[in-house]
């Protein structure tokens, strides 16, 4: 595999599923078959990278991840991100061998534990008028505006979706803190990650212990029919540790989009 190295994940050489003789890893990105470097008690898992730039396209972010997924029942799977690629297999090797401590230290760190995520966000029509009839005043509110005229009442339609804001942000705090309390005592780790929208209640990653796997999934899904009338829910995974890994290496680089 001469000229550049895309780099998917590292993992324990010593698994015996990652002896890369007769291991059918399939594709990875760009369609290039996907291989074991073997680095001592570590090995990588590479393919070939051709002279076009690697688009940081959905299809290619996918592939990247389902190609650690395909590996993760075999091995513990330390997970790199989307466009890192060595230099060369003589860089990889060194890299391997100058960060050993590091990446046996992550891997040991996610060894036995699984990634699990949950979004939750609301149904609008139906948490807007849950909140507006629970509140006496804001229904009144509510009320009043209904029978008169817009351009009569633009001022208090703008105090009323105020005051329905600062609700729902007390909701947000409430609710989440109910989901929390409920997950957290099931996981070791957990990352608050971005909201997308402002719908968006709760977005988090959790590293869950394979042991504790099925009790989570039943936890989300006690939660999701608890909150059905108001919040709708995405649960996925297991999935590659990637909210959990913080790795750097000096001869990482990016080939995504026209980076070099």
């Amino acid at each position: 595999m001469p000229g550049p190295v895309y780099v998917y994940g590292i993992l324990p050489h010593c698994a015996p599923e990652s002896h890369p003789g007769g291991l059918d890893i399939g594709t990875g990105v760009g369609g290039a078959p996907v291989n074991l470097l073997v680095a001592g008690d570590l090995a990588a898992i590479v393919s070939p990278v051709g002279g076009e730039p690697i688009a940081r396209s959905r299809r290619n972010m996918l592939t990247h991840a389902s190609v650690l997924e395909r590996m993760m029942p075999r091995a513990t799977v330390l997970p790199l991100r989307f466009g890192t690629v060595a230099p060369d297999q003589a860089a990889l090797h060194a890299c391997i061998a100058a960060h050993r401590g590091a990446f046996h230290e992550a891997l040991h760190g996610i060894e036995g534990r699984v990634e699990l995520g949950l979004k939750a966000s609301w149904r609008k029509d139906r948490v807007f008028n849950d909140i507006v009839e629970r509140d006496h005043t804001l229904r009144q509110m509510r009320d009043r505006l209904q029978t008169r005229p817009a351009a009569e009442t633009y001022y208090e339609r703008i105090e009323l979706g105020r005051r329905v804001e600062a609700a729902l942000a007390d909701r947000r705090t409430s609710e989440t803190a109910a989901i929390m309390a409920e997950l957290l005592p099931l996981a070791e780790r957990e990352a608050e990650l971005r909201a997308h929208d402002d719908d968006m209640v709760l977005n988090r990653a959790f590293l869950v212990p394979r042991a504790a796997e099925a009790a989570f999934d039943a936890a989300v899904a006690r939660i999701a029919e608890r909150f059905a009338d108001r919040l709708e829910f995405r649960y996925v995974g297991p999935v590659p540790a990637f909210n959990f890994v913080s790795l750097r290496a000096d001869w990482l680089t990016s080939r995504e989009g026209h980076a070099g």
